[in-house]
């Protein structure tokens, strides 16, 4: 007749068997239990791992080439005196310098050229004449290469900030029209005549059916816009600046300093990545009432 294990004490001790059955029971549905979730949640987000598999692929790369060839510094510098440069610029401030007058100038072309782009992008989407009008234009106006334009404008306008200013505005601009005059025009006729019906007045049926409907497009243009005007505002800096990272990479190349090259476009990628990420968290956030199926 077997024991009655319910009534035994359950012993504690490092030789317990009860107590490394229960152990290992434990162990195995956390395990379990974890790796399902750990499972999940990686399918679900798999830039946390294949983003630093990239960069972890990239850097082995580089140290390949360099071990493969004999590539002086000023051609192609290895990655630890890439590093050493980033932390001194960092620690002397010299590299946020230039990041401040850089973002300045994208930032104010940027919201410049929104606040204009919506404006027009509005009328000419309730104006089919004016949009075939003014097309023609506009197009024309995208063919022209803006490092043809960066010479006229800093003597136009100086080789102040307003040149570079300028230029982001510029850059930004056609791709934000064109993207105005598509969401508005996402608003079918039969929501239009259903404002109608409650009658409601031009300013109602903007906030609360024209804008709501061009929300998404109007998001994917600003997340390509706000990282295209960083590269206007350094084409601007090509041309005619004493400061900013077009600056940086220019005053850099002239010196044969490869290592603060390769540090400028670091320090390029961080930004635009992050002003990314920006805009699409303001986006989730905007359209989390449309993903659960509710209005926003």
């Amino acid at each position: 007749m077997s024991p009655d294990i319910r009534n035994t004490p359950l012993d504690w001790r490092a030789s317990s068997p009860q107590k490394q059955t229960l152990l290992a029971s434990l162990l195995g549905f956390g395990y379990a239990f974890l790796d399902n979730r750990l499972m999940k949640y990686l399918q679900k987000h798999t830039e946390y791992y294949l983003v630093p598999a990239f960069l972890g692929a990239v850097l082995g790369l580089w140290y390949l080439v360099l071990k493969l060839t004999d590539f002086p510094p000023f051609i192609l510098p290895a990655p630890p005196a890439v590093a050493k440069k980033f932390v001194k610029g960092i620690d002397n401030g010299e590299l946020w310098k230039h990041i401040g007058v850089t973002f300045q100038e994208a930032g104010l072309g940027f919201i410049a050229s929104m606040i204009m782009a919506s404006i027009l992008g509005y009328i000419l989407a309730k104006s089919k004449f004016l949009e075939r009008l003014v097309s023609p234009y506009l197009v024309a106006g995208q063919t022209v290469p803006l490092i043809a334009l960066a010479p006229l404008l800093a003597v136009w306008l100086g080789y102040g900030m307003e040149a570079k200013i300028f230029i982001a505005l510029v850059i930004v601009f056609f791709p934000m029209l064109v993207n105005v005059i598509i969401g508005i025009r996402l608003v079918s006729d039969d929501q239009r005549e259903l404002m109608r019906s409650y009658s409601t007045s031009p300013l109602q049926v903007f906030f609360l059916l024209e804008l709501p409907s061009a929300l998404p497009v109007l998001l994917g243009a600003l997340k390509i816009g706000i990282t295209v005007a960083i590269s206007g505002a350094m084409v601007g800096e090509y041309v005619s600046a004493h400061e900013g990272l077009g600056f940086m990479i220019l005053h850099a190349k002239q010196k044969f300093d490869t290592a603060q090259v390769f540090v400028t476009i670091i320090t390029l990628v961080i930004l635009n990545v992050s002003l990314y990420g920006i805009v699409t968290f303001l986006e989730n956030v905007l359209l989390s009432g449309r993903k659960r199926g509710t209005s926003i």
